[in-house]
Parts: structure tokens; C-alpha cells; sequence
């Protein structure tokens, strides 16, 4: 079921950013599908990076993303004092609503 509703979410947050990109002419940030992003995920190869706002991230976040918001100063002195092990082999998807 967990599995399920992670590809729904994926399959959801891919489609907004594709109109998200098509719109705002962003076509350099790389991209990958709802699959590739699962099994990467599965892996351990990639971290997911939740930028949704907090309250949004407490409804609707994908289980084993981390949440950075970066919405404001508060957000961003928030995540500098975090002191996030960030690995630097991997891979980083960063979604949003």
C-alpha cells in the first residue's frame, strides 16, 4: 500500500512539475520519471528533499523525505542550523506542491 501511494505521489508531483516547467521555461533542471525515481529511491541511490512548507510536509510528504522549506529567512536560518549530513554520493530529488 506505502509503494502504491508513493508512485501515486510521484506520478502527481512529476505531472506539476512538467506544467510547472513547460510554463516557466526551465528545461535545464534534470529531470527523471515516476519509475526511475522509485527504484532509485529503493536503492538508496537518491535523497528526497520535501520543500513544501511545514504543515504541508506534516500532511502529504513522501516517507523518508526530509523537509526544506525555503519559503523565508526563518526557513533558511532553520536548515543552516540544522546540521544536515547531506551525502555527497547521492543523487538529490527536491519536490514541492
Amino acid at each position: 500500500m506505502t509503494r502504491i501511494l508513493f508512485l501515486l505521489f510521484v506520478m502527481m508531483f512529476l505531472q506539476s512539475t512538467i506544467t510547472f516547467s513547460q510554463q516557466h521555461n526551465i528545461a535545464e533542471i534534470p529531470r527523471i520519471n515516476a519509475w526511475v525515481a522509485y527504484k532509485k529511491f529503493m536503492k538508496g541511490d537518491i535523497l528526497i528533499v520535501d520543500a513544501m512548507n511545514e504543515r504541508t510536509y506534516a500532511k502529504y510528504h513522501i516517507v523518508g523525505a526530509i523537509s526544506l522549506p525555503g519559503d523565508g529567512v526563518d526557513d533558511l536560518a532553520r536548515i543552516e542550523a540544522a546540521d544536515l549530513q547531506i551525502p555527497f554520493n547521492k543523487e538529490i530529488l527536491v519536490y514541492c506542491d
